[in-house]
């Protein structure tokens, strides 16, 4: 699915040039904007209302671990425009310029913690996570003329927060996730909203983490098709 933004400013300029950046490097043919950033998107997409309180972007990036051939240099591309970049004692790499930071995320297969992943494509490493396949495999493209973003359906975006949400180690990170979640839940298309669900192998321990997510923001959880 694809759409033509109303308002081509809801970033700032910083942001868009970011952005326009990456598109023009063919970053968003695969991988995508996440995090509470894409709210703005969804303001687009359905009409919600939200303000922004976090300076940390964040990408899903598809990971493919036959590919040797390095499509761009985001590295040093991001390096060339004055993001510093960070890295952790794990491997985990992050930019920062001024007042934002960024971080590119990969899904994380099987329940073992691993360090940060290189993706040889973009000469990044990327810091692995749980359920993030279920945000790339369910996208739109929001088309703002100069360039495009791909980004989460805001169905998968609201399955993913409500298993992730219970598993942050702060409150406050939590009730954000939360209440993006309780913003978006009355847009929500019931029919993507059940191919979500239906792509995703779900344990018991996440089927109540779930519920206990949709009781918190009083959304009924017979819609997710939980028994």
């Amino acid at each position: 699915m694809e759409i033509k933004a109303k308002n081509n400013d809801i970033f700032p300029a910083e942001v868009q040039e970011l952005l326009q950046m990456l598109y023009s490097v063919g970053f968003f043919e695969d991988s995508m904007l996440i995090g509470s950033w894409v709210m703005p998107l969804y303001q687009e997409l359905l009409g919600i209302k939200y303000i922004l309180r976090t300076l940390d972007i964040d990408f899903a990036v598809k990971l493919v671990r036959t590919s040797r051939i390095r499509q761009a240099d985001i590295e040093q591309i991001l390096i060339a425009r004055g993001y510093l970049p960070v890295m952790s004692e794990t491997g985990i790499q992050k930019f920062t310029r001024e007042i934002f930071t960024i971080e590119f995320i990969t899904h994380r297969r099987g329940g073992r913690a691993e360090e940060a992943v290189s993706i040889k494509k973009w000469n990044l490493t990327a810091c692995p996570l749980p359920f993030v396949d279920v945000l790339l495999g369910f996208s739109f493209i929001i088309d703002f003329g100069k360039y495009k973003i791909r980004a989460p359906l805001p169905e998968a975006f609201f399955v993913h927060k409500l298993i992730t949400a219970q598993r942050r180690p702060g409150r406050g990170k939590r009730e954000k996730d939360l209440e993006q979640c309780a913003i978006i839940a009355d847009k929500l298309d019931a029919v993507r909203l059940k191919a979500v669900i239906g792509s995703m192998r779900l344990s018991k321990q996440t089927r109540k983490t779930m519920k206990t997510s949709c009781e918190t923001i009083d959304f009924p959880p017979h819609k997710l098709w939980l028994s």
